[in-house]
């Protein structure tokens, strides 16, 4: 299947995005290096699709929050993925669970891919600059699921709530369940270079 289609726009806005990730981003894996976490650098590859990885880590902890197989992610993404998970996540689990998260459940961030309603125009994920983030693990053993939990009542809903509400201040696009159909089971947030919050 062909990524880019015969729409000259396509074409652009895959530009403008691949643009819009830096090509060595020296000062954020510094600030990145600053905070309390633990990733490894990955080598930049393209696909020739035209999928881009440059400047990405594996972000494995966050905080006190672990991430299930080390997400590869843009160091731009992983930077803000982290100042979330060490203060607004937390702060939406004690406020509202009594308790923290000691575990982020994604169900992916690279993939070689276009976006599922603009053909031709290539996804964040294909520059890993999106997470899809699906569970959430607590401290007291509880587990938060998206598919199950967002549209249930009580404090599981609640806190899902507060932190889509959350990511929408955080993160350049935030699309929760109530966003469209293919984000009934996650959480999509990502720093691609338009805003949305959905």
């Amino acid at each position: 299947m062909q990524l880019v289609n015969s729409y000259p726009v396509s074409l652009i806005v895959n530009k403008l995005q691949e643009a819009h990730i830096p090509a060595n981003d020296a000062t954020c894996l510094k600030e990145l290096g600053k905070r309390d976490v633990f990733f490894r650098r990955q080598g930049d590859f393209s696909e020739p699709k035209g999928c881009k990885v440059k400047s990405a880590v594996r972000l494995s902890r966050a905080g006190q929050v672990q991430l299930d197989n080390a997400p590869l992610l843009t160091c731009t993404m992983a930077l803000q993925l982290a100042r979330f998970s060490e203060d607004k996540l937390q702060s939406a689990a004690r406020d509202v669970l009594g308790t923290t998260v000691k575990r982020l459940r994604h169900i992916g961030t690279y993939n070689c891919r276009s976006m599922r309603q603009f053909k031709g125009v290539l996804s964040q994920h294909a520059f890993a600059n999106a997470i899809d983030v699906s569970a959430f693990e607590l401290a007291n053993g509880n587990v938060i699921n998206v598919a199950r939990d967002w549209r249930a009542t009580g404090a599981k809903a609640k806190f899902l709530k507060r932190v889509s509400s959350d990511a929408c201040d955080a993160f350049h696009v935030a699309v929760s369940p109530d966003g469209d159909a293919n984000h009934f089971n996650h959480l999509h947030w990502d720093m691609g270079p338009y805003r949305s919050c959905r």
